[in-house]
């Protein structure tokens, strides 16, 4: 039994998911596995966003599995793209190119030029046009500059002038077709024809011709590419070239479950195409209907979406109340079930430790980079959901490079989905789902991707404004040089500690300490040294105290130190005593050129509620300064 890996981007668009039938239908009839590697970073989106979704394919180790398929055209970051591809070809894994010959790579192909020339020609020699117009594809698609080669290449052989004002550059969109003609019409140059390099473009320009009182044949001829949907669903239908994806991604599969790695490797298969010659051009179409089994299909659409709609704005709507990611669990497993499928899995990565490196980089003149520490295979990922045949089930961290635990795994004949969960740059885990109708209605899919990510880039900004907020707070209420509580902190800690002591029926203490001869040590050593003897006395007081005492920084020199004990108990002379071992002990291992001393007086009260603390501190410190005298006379 083999494992494929799919790369691919844009499954939202027909022809992706034409080519993911045709894999689909292979698994079912010779079983297998396959993982398709997915996101949505198609050409339209920015590249803060390919980024973040691109990542995804950072998780595919190409050494699990006995092929790749790599529809490359598709990576439309040049820099993913040779970044993906170079990955490939080092593993050594037999890989297939799809629609691009790449070296040490089989490839499978359409002949776009040899298509695209027989389009051309019948609009010259079937229909009479000497004036065609040219829509062309992105600029960095093969395919698209095979297709606009033979435009230049068929005119050229037919005697007709290229005309660089009847060229445009579009990319794919229905929109690039309206902007063309609203530019045809406003330059008063509209062409006997206008030949898209894909029917989406085609559709756009049919719309807009419409709007503008023309007819589409009988006035103008406008032509597409690839037989998507759209094409046979429009008003006329229009004249394109149908490219079996399906049949692409078929035999992908077939040859690498069938051939050998060197057989692979010096793969090189085109697919037929076959030209429809349909009512834009003006041809009679096959299949003439009047629209109604269209309306019928449109209907089941719309409810289907509706539904699955309906559904996930329950699910979004749970997501914005949340306030961690694991509150996402429970909505989330109330809408799997509905997908009707087998398997369904969601890993993250350490969240809290990325909103904690955000606080970390809060102030910092350079932004916080998620690309030194995105390196997916090292990072560890946990599973809070696995979906399995209708059971729930969570696992903790996963092993460095896994996707999957193996208990998940078991099943090798499968077909899965491998989404990434990001916003923008920033990359939250991945989503695994199991081939289900969910699948084959991309545009939900995406929406799904896309909202979840904006709900965990959502909660992790609430928890990286709370951890600032607990910074800012941290910084206000601790001294700066010793880490201890400053006046501030210890007014908080202190009010505590009184209603701890009424409530317990205990004592509180307060202990005042003064450093002995801080000023002679700046004078004579520099403040560099003095800021060392506060640092080595306030850790004696840290080391000292119990986890439940408070030490504060009252002063220059001067430190408090605040806990409770019971009636007869001597906790502070406890507590004094170990600070005076442990300032001996600084002297014995430092042997500066000075003694490291301190003073230290406390004073005890019973009575907390009818006390003033400031009181209590400046009795203590009275004890304390009667200890220096003494110290000095002696």
């Amino acid at each position: 039994m083999k494992k494929i890996a799919v790369v691919l981007c844009g499954m939202e668009y027909s022809n992706q998911q034409e080519l993911v039938q045709g894999m689909i239908q292979y698994q079912s009839e010779h079983g297998g596995s396959i993982h398709v590697f997915h996101c949505s970073g198609d050409h339209l989106q920015t590249g803060d966003y390919k980024r973040g979704a691109f990542k995804i394919f950072d998780l595919l180790n190409p050494k699990d599995y006995d092929g790749i398929i790599l529809a490359r055209e598709t990576l439309h970051e040049k820099e993913m793209q040779k970044r993906v591809v170079e990955r490939l070809q080092e593993s050594g894994v037999p890989v297939i190119s799809l629609g691009a010959k790449t070296e040490g790579m089989g490839c499978i192909e359409f002949d776009d030029y040899h298509a695209m020339s027989q389009m051309v020609r019948h609009v010259i020699c079937e229909h009479g046009a000497r004036k065609l117009a040219y829509i062309d594809g992105p600029k960095e698609y093969s395919d698209a500059a095979k297709r606009a080669q033979a435009y230049r290449d068929v005119l050229e052989e037919e005697g007709i002038p290229f005309d660089s004002h009847w060229f445009f550059r579009g990319d794919y969109s229905v929109e690039a077709g309206i902007y063309v003609v609203s530019e045809l019409d406003r330059m008063h140059r509209i062409p006997e024809a206008i030949i898209c390099a894909n029917d989406c473009m085609a559709a756009g320009a049919i719309m807009e011709l419409q709007n503008r009182g023309y007819r589409v044949p009988e006035d103008i001829i406008v032509t597409g590419f690839d037989n998507v949907p759209v094409a046979k669903d429009n008003s006329p239908k229009i004249t394109t070239v149908d490219c079996a994806r399906k049949t692409m991604g078929y035999r992908a599969c077939e040859y690498l479950m069938t051939k050998t790695a060197k057989e692979i490797q010096e793969l090189c298969v085109q697919i037929p195409t076959t030209q429809i010659y349909s009512e834009s051009c003006g041809c009679e179409s096959e299949g003439r209907d009047d629209g109604r089994e269209l309306k019928r299909r449109l209907i089941r659409q719309t409810a289907k979406t509706k539904d699955y709609q309906k559904r996930m704005n329950e699910v979004f709507n749970s997501f914005m109340k949340s306030q961690k990611v694991k509150d996402f669990i429970q909505p989330v497993k109330e809408f799997v079930p509905g997908l009707g499928t087998e398997c369904f899995y969601i890993a993250f990565r350490d969240t809290d430790a990325f909103a904690r490196r955000m606080v970390r980089s809060y102030g910092e003149k350079e932004p916080l980079q998620d690309a030194a520490w995105n390196e997916a295979e090292k990072e560890r990922y946990r599973l809070p959901i696995a979906y399995e045949k209708g059971v729930f089930s969570s696992y903790g961290e996963l092993e460095p490079g896994m996707l999957l635990p193996k208990e998940c795994t078991a099943d090798e004949n499968v077909v899965s989905f491998v989404m990434p969960i990001h916003y923008q740059e920033h990359f939250f885990g991945y989503c695994i789902i199991g081939y289900c109708d969910m699948v084959t209605e991309a545009d939900l899919i995406k929406q799904w991707m896309l909202e979840l990510g904006n709900a965990v880039e959502s909660v992790l900004k609430k928890q990286i404004l709370q951890n600032i907020t607990e910074k800012l707070d941290r910084m206000s209420a601790f001294d700066g040089l010793t880490g201890l509580y400053n006046r501030v902190g210890f007014q908080i800690q202190a009010d505590k500690y009184k209603m701890y002591a009424k409530s317990s029926g205990r004592s509180l203490y307060i202990s005042f300490i003064d450093i002995d001869g801080l000023k002679k040590v700046n004078d004579t050593y520099g403040h560099h040294e003095g800021d060392w003897l506060i640092k080595a006395i306030a850790e004696c007081l840290r080391k000292a105290s119990r986890e439940e005492e408070v030490c504060m920084r009252f002063g220059g020199d001067e430190f408090i130190v605040l806990g409770l004990e019971n009636v007869a108990d001597g906790r502070h002379l406890e507590f004094e005593q170990e600070f005076q071992n442990h300032i001996r002990q600084v002297n014995e291992s430092q042997k500066r050129e000075y003694p490291v001393s301190a003073s230290i007086g406390s004073y005890t009260i019973d009575d907390v509620e009818h006390t003033n603390l400031q009181i209590v501190i400046e009795r203590a410190d009275m004890e304390m300064y009667l200890r220096k005298k003494k110290k000095k006379r002696g």
